[in-house]
């Protein structure tokens, strides 16, 4: 009788160990709560917790992203033109490219002689008033040359070429001609292009009118836009350019072609026209 007295307040003592162990565990288990995750988004979408602006997507926990009605009220509405604008000038500079080449068996001969010749053309070019700070080395190399032998069947060295190559800026343009005849007589054998320019200064002022008159025009579109579709046109939203410089260039090689070639009537180098383009593209505020 005195154990069954004692069993019963023991079974009571572990049922109550047993519920608040489990109890724990439950509690121990149980996700830890999240924080929302605020999305933080440009234009027109913004996070919200209720809706507040008419046109929203939903009412949920905030974090939600939604349409801000607001913003689709103030749109700009824009009027997209180009304008583009051409112009042309006489060109005031020369640049002739030239280059003196020998060959020998030998490296160093061959680097010796086209000193020589050099300096020759050189001294020639300022004897037709080209100043010393007007003519430059651009490249200068020796290489190895090679040639197909048919008998042997195979490429045999014929030498080192040695190359010198110049650039000389000629300022009259009525000199041209006689530069390049002055250069080969002198010992240039490739005149490998002749090309034209402004100078700087020449290059901003063109510059500067081209895209004045191009900025005019795409206003004259615009509004002609607008008229036609009975619209007004506000002030400019965005505006931007871009230019392009057409110079004329002749590749040739004129040495090759008569080695007397200064021996009659001066090599005749007609100039065409520069062209410089510029556009402006803008957007209008439609009022």
């Amino acid at each position: 009788m005195v154990e069954k007295n004692i069993i019963l307040p023991v079974s009571i003592v572990a049922a109550a160990l047993i519920i608040v162990v489990g109890f724990g565990f439950f509690i121990l288990n149980q996700p830890a709560k999240q924080e929302p995750i605020v999305v933080q988004l440009p234009g027109y979408f913004e996070k919200t917790t209720s809706i507040q602006n008419e046109g929203s997507l939903s009412n949920l926990d905030e974090g939600v992203v939604s349409f801000a009605a607001a913003d689709s009220d103030e749109r700009l509405r824009l009027i997209s033109v180009s304008g583009t604008v051409t112009k042309t000038a006489n060109p005031e500079l020369a640049y002739i490219t030239l280059s003196i080449e020998t060959l020998d068996k030998s490296a160093s001969k061959s680097q010796s002689d086209n000193a020589v010749q050099a300096n020759q053309v050189m001294a020639a070019l300022e004897n037709t008033g080209i100043a010393s700070d007007d003519i430059e080395t651009s490249s200068y190399n020796v290489r190895e040359e090679f040639e197909w032998n048919e008998n042997l069947r195979k490429s045999v060295s014929v030498g080192y070429k040695t190359t010198n190559t110049i650039r000389t800026t000629v300022r009259d343009l009525d000199n041209v001609g006689n530069v390049i005849d002055a250069a080969v007589n002198a010992g240039a054998n490739n005149i490998s292009n002749v090309s034209f320019a402004l100078t700087k200064e020449t290059q901003s002022e063109l510059k500067t009118v081209a895209l004045k008159d191009a900025s005019e025009n795409a206003r004259i579109k615009a509004q002609s836009i607008a008229s036609g579709l009975g619209i007004g046109v506000g002030q400019v939203y965005s505006a931007s350019e871009s230019s392009s410089y057409a110079t004329p260039s002749y590749a040739k090689n004129y040495a090759m072609e008569d080695s007397a070639i200064g021996a009659s009537a001066p090599t005749p180098i007609t100039p065409g026209d520069i062209e410089f383009s510029a556009t402006v593209s803008v957007q209008f505020e439609i009022q």
